[in-house]
């Protein structure tokens, strides 16, 4: 596949036409385009194959070689370095004593944002992560906030529910852990980590508690974003962990979301420019956005 179409926008965004949904597919092309250029100049290897599987340079299968290639025997992965630049909640396991767990959340993440949790290493993560769960069903440092253990959770939960790998046990075990944690306050406010966990475990779940959770979760994220608390690139990251482009309880309009997240790109091309640290630290966030744009434009 080319890198752009001729008319100007990336593979994967309809750039042509006049009607307002056009024309908001015209500027997501080009956000496309220069949200491209920033991460190819300040982005690593791995981020730079990453965006450019997402858009169609390389294959995917490229990018899933590329994780292989960080695996231990045991089914540990090497960190892919998307906490080092700037993915939402992911810095708090940098140092976590439990190295794996970092290396498999990105890994994850990166699997499921490209459709290719069915990866065959995806059983060696699986079996590795149920030796590494704490008897209460968590992964995380137990010294650690609730928060923290409930983001880890969540995610891998949640993300290894929509694989065929996954024993049921463990994911019964880590279900228990976020049913006896749950509660509306929990995603409420600035409580990004737990909205994201939640989130991404109970749309991944036939779970009890997953259509009033998602209730909450979708009304708190809905109000996150009108009040300011969430940009919309940790907006649109939700629905990412989610796998949905809604979130039952929540009105929140595809193409009004699209609109705020393109006004978050800045001059550069990259995103999450109030981000402190380096122009790496944006790379993470803007492969976000895009990712977000992409989806956005197919749902208009």
């Amino acid at each position: 596949m080319s890198r752009s179409s001729d008319e100007g926008g990336v593979d994967g965004v309809d750039a042509g036409g006049s009607s307002p949904e056009d024309v908001l597919r015209h500027r997501a092309a080009s956000a496309l385009e220069t949200g491209l250029a920033f991460i190819e100049r300040h982005g690593d290897p791995f981020a730079i194959l990453r965006v450019h599987a997402l858009l169609g340079v390389r294959p995917v299968g490229d990018c899933v070689a590329a994780i292989a290639t960080r695996m231990d025997g045991d089914g540990t992965v090497q960190p892919l370095g998307l906490a080092a630049q700037g993915a939402p909640g992911l810095a708090d396991f940098a140092d976590d004593p439990d190295a794996p767990i970092l290396g498999a959340l990105e890994a994850l993440i990166v699997l499921a944002d490209l459709a290719a949790l069915h990866a065959p290493f995806v059983e060696d993560i699986a079996r590795r992560l149920a030796a590494l769960q704490h008897e209460d069903g968590s992964w995380g440092d137990g010294a650690r906030p609730a928060a923290t253990r409930i983001f880890a959770t969540g995610l891998l939960a949640g993300h290894l529910a929509r694989t065929r790998v996954a024993r049921p046990e463990m994911l019964d075990r880590a279900g228990r852990f976020l049913a006896s944690l749950w509660s509306p306050d929990r995603v409420s406010g600035r409580a990004w980590p737990e909205l994201a966990a939640f989130g991404a475990w109970y749309s991944s779940t036939g779970d009890d508690l997953a259509d009033e959770a998602l209730q909450w979760i979708g009304r708190e994220l809905q109000r996150g974003n009108e009040q300011g608390i969430h940009d919309a690139v940790h907006t649109v990251r939700v629905l990412l962990h989610c796998d949905a482009s809604a979130v039952p309880g929540s009105a929140l309009v595809p193409a009004a979301l699209l609109e705020a997240l393109l006004a978050e790109q800045g001059a550069d091309g990259g995103f999450a420019e109030l981000v402190s640290g380096t122009d790496a630290a944006r790379v993470v966030p803007t492969h976000d956005a895009m990712l977000g744009a992409i989806r956005l434009c197919g749902v208009i």
